[in-house]
């Protein structure tokens, strides 16, 4: 089978030398430390140091400033028989993670399971495949990889959907098997039901590297109260029931989002009562609740990227900054305070200084309990720290 498109080699030429860079194993190559090559998204590449060295073979782009993705180190060339190698590692590392109670989980990664540009999402039977970017989309052939998931027997795999960017014309398309009910389609996740509508949600259709850390918030909402801001579709608002929490705020800024937060809430048999829904900017919200003087026992801020390159990284360091603190003066004495960001421009002690100044400006004193990151079936390169994109942090809060 043919995972890959391979018309001719061409030679990539770094202008500067970052053959350590490369052989430690870091994957990618920037715009700005090669020379530009007239070929097409997705080409197939040697990427050559400065003494004309195979350094790694891997595909191109020519438009976008990362420019350099690795198929294999020195000058091994990459084959069908590494694809499905490859292809069979992961799905060995993943499977344990399939059970009576969880039935959704990352099984590719991206360079974290060593196919750049390639993930792909398990909702119980429906693999959701995305590529990343025009260079990914026309180096790796959908069908192909669609076809051998749907013939391995590891993992029950009904179906395989192919979901592009929200904003596209085209959403997505059905690549192999039968896709019953995509847009209401129920999993289950450490025994919680969720319903997602995969064609038009974000990302695959859920945010399964949160999994850990939801359940880690069902572990201590007993009879507490709980503010999830920018819940999305109540993720954490969900475990945070199912643990017992006094009563619980979602508060999300998409329509569909609050809905679909409303009915993952009812079909967990949670009581309605305990949940307030509130469709309205996460940021007003903050303000007014500190004019009302109100205060939750636990509050979880996990809003998007504030950083999506490097360049926003400065103006997102102090956007985080103001909604932690301003989250923050929300939280009890005494109470828990949840922060998270997903952008990989924004390093863990980049990320626990934002967490330490925003408990300045806020006058509060934090202590640590909890720090995490992305789950297990979101691998990442030793050699590669962007990827670790995924922090955590929750903390006891005083007043004094």
């Amino acid at each position: 089978m043919k995972y890959f498109s391979f018309d001719k080699t061409q030679r990539l030429k770094l202008t500067r030398d970052l053959t350590k860079h490369i052989k430690r194993g870091n994957p990618w190559v920037f715009s700005d430390a090669v020379e530009k090559i007239k070929a097409p998204e997705g080409s197939y590449v040697l990427l050559m140091s400065h003494k004309n060295e195979v350094l790694a073979h891997g595909f191109y782009s020519p438009n976008i400033n990362l420019s350099f993705r690795m198929l294999t180190l020195g000058d091994k060339k990459f084959t069908d028989g590494i694809v499905e190698k490859r292809f069979r590692q992961a799905i060995e590392n993943k499977k344990h993670l399939l059970s009576l109670e969880n039935k959704c989980f990352r099984l590719l990664n991206g360079e974290g399971d060593e196919l750049p540009g390639m993930v792909a999402d398990f909702y119980d039977g429906v693999l959701v495949l995305k590529l990343d970017g025009a260079a990914a989309e026309a180096f790796w052939k959908k069908e192909a990889i669609a076809e051998f998931f749907m013939q391995q027997t590891d993992i029950p795999v009904k179906c395989v959907y192919f979901k592009r960017k929200n904003r596209e014309e085209e959403k997505g398309l059905i690549l192999a098997g039968e896709c019953e009910n995509l847009t209401d389609l129920e999993f289950l996740e450490h025994g919680v039901k969720f319903r997602t509508n995969i064609i038009d949600a974000a990302k695959t259709g859920f945010f399964l590297d949160q999994r850990e850390n939801r359940n880690f918030i069902r572990s201590v909402s007993k009879d507490k109260s709980l503010l999830n801001l920018f819940g999305y579709t109540g993720g954490f608002s969900i475990y945070a029931g199912l643990g017992g929490a006094s009563r619980v705020t979602t508060v999300d800024i998409a329509p569909n989002a609050i809905k679909a937060s409303e009915v993952n809430w009812q079909i967990n048999l949670l009581s309605p009562e305990k949940h307030e829904a509130l469709c309205v900017d996460a940021f007003e919200f903050v303000a007014e609740a500190q004019k009302a003087k109100r205060q939750w026992d636990i509050v979880i801020t996990d809003p998007p990227s504030f950083a999506p390159n490097q360049k926003a990284v400065e103006s997102a360091r102090e956007a985080y900054t103001k909604i932690f603190a301003d989250s923050l003066r929300l939280v009890k004495d005494g109470g828990f305070f949840a922060a998270s960001s997903c952008s990989g421009h924004i390093s863990f002690e980049s990320f626990l200084e934002i967490v330490q100044e925003a408990l300045s400006k806020s006058r509060r004193r934090g202590k640590v309990l909890l720090i995490k990151g992305q789950p297990e079936d979101h691998p990442f390169p030793f050699a590669l720290p962007e990827m670790r994109y995924l922090k955590f942090v929750y903390l006891q809060v005083f007043q004094d």
